[in-house]
């Protein structure tokens, strides 16, 4: 057993010992648990694997076909390194043509999965990724033309977690699934059957394609079991057109501790976060009361943003602390300007 799993399972049972009884069945019955992606590293020979394909997944009462990276919806985290290269073996399932872009990512045109980067229906591409960029979350998802909207709708989308000497010497939360926790927002339409409706008309066209269906992770309003101390979020807004603005439901604060680009010089104490499409932001919240409390999106005022049910706070996940210490602290300074002066020169 991975030392990973271990603590995921012993997370699980401080769930279920921290909790009165009458708390875990309200615990376990009023929503799910966050799903969290699997954190994908290299084999061997540095390759990994990515495999496009479509399946089913529920949300609420019904089921739909969704599309994903290794498995039904989303896809998982791809963790890489600093300075090391790797080769990302890429297989379409789907039966239409598609890419695979790397949001974030300092690489050149030819590998970057813009829509010249075509995988046929059954075909396969391979990449070699030299990485050399300081610590950041990116994502992954298709850039295919006049496709783009409608592939990541159907759920392909997934994390870059890339990492460097100087990020692994801070004693910042690194337990994935634990303390480090990806959270991917995303609204989404369904349509009578319980399919993902994803049509362009005049007014979609003009102001963008808007769900009434929050998902964070793939899932309706999620629960996380986090242990105390302090909780990294690395957010995603991966909203079609949606622009969030994150916020706590009881007011505790938000440390912004990374950006699109990677670490800032020091954390940045925030009461909200406005997150627009595409963009990332770490932050760290402390969770020391033993007080469960939301993660929300505020609503944002522009054209098509505050329709019901986004025209007050939304919940995007529940955050239940449970009786285990974490071991993450939120450091006074996190990076230099001399790093990114390397980095550039």
């Amino acid at each position: 057993m991975q030392r990973r799993d271990f603590l995921k399972y012993s997370v699980a049972l401080g769930v279920a010992s921290a909790l009165p009884l009458w708390s875990r069945a309200v615990f376990a019955a009023e929503r799910p648990t966050l799903p969290i992606p699997d954190l994908l590293t290299t084999d061997a020979r540095n390759r990994i694997q990515l495999t496009i394909g479509a399946g089913q997944s529920t949300f609420g009462e019904k089921t739909a076909t969704t599309w994903g990276y290794n498995g039904n919806l989303l896809g998982p985290a791809v963790k890489l390194q600093r300075g090391k290269a790797v080769t990302v073996d890429i297989y379409n399932q789907l039966t239409e043509e598609t890419t695979l872009h790397w949001h974030g990512l300092e690489v050149p045109g030819e590998v970057d999965g813009g829509p010249q980067g075509i995988i046929p229906p059954g075909g396969k591409r391979s990449v070699t990724l030299n990485v050399d960029q300081p610590a950041a979350t990116c994502w992954f998802h298709p850039h295919q033309h006049g496709k783009t909207g409608r592939q990541v709708a159907m759920g392909l989308a997934g994390l870059v977690v890339i990492e460097d000497d100087e990020i692994l010497k801070l004693m910042l939360p690194k337990q994935w699934g634990i303390d480090d926790v990806p959270v991917i927002v995303q609204d989404k339409k369904f349509n009578a059957d319980g399919q993902i409706d994803y049509q362009l008309d005049v007014m979609t066209a003009a102001v963008g394609w808007f769900g009434d269906t929050l998902l964070t992770n793939g899932a309706i309003y999620p629960q996380h079991a986090a242990p105390r101390g302090w909780l990294r979020l690395r957010l995603l807004n991966g909203c079609n057109a949606r622009s969030l603005n994150f916020a706590t439901s009881d007011n505790r604060p938000l440390y912004v501790i990374a950006s699109d680009g990677g670490l800032l010089p020091e954390p940045v104490k925030v009461s909200e976060l406005p997150v627009l499409m595409g963009e990332r932001f770490e932050v760290l919240v402390e969770v020391n009361d033993n007080k469960p409390f939301d993660l929300v999106t505020l609503p944002v005022s522009q054209m098509g943003m505050a329709i019901a049910p986004f025209d007050k706070p939304h919940p995007v996940m529940r955050i239940q602390p449970i009786a285990i210490s974490a071991s993450g602290a939120l450091p006074d300074t996190l990076s230099s300007l001399l790093r990114y002066l390397r980095w550039k020169g």
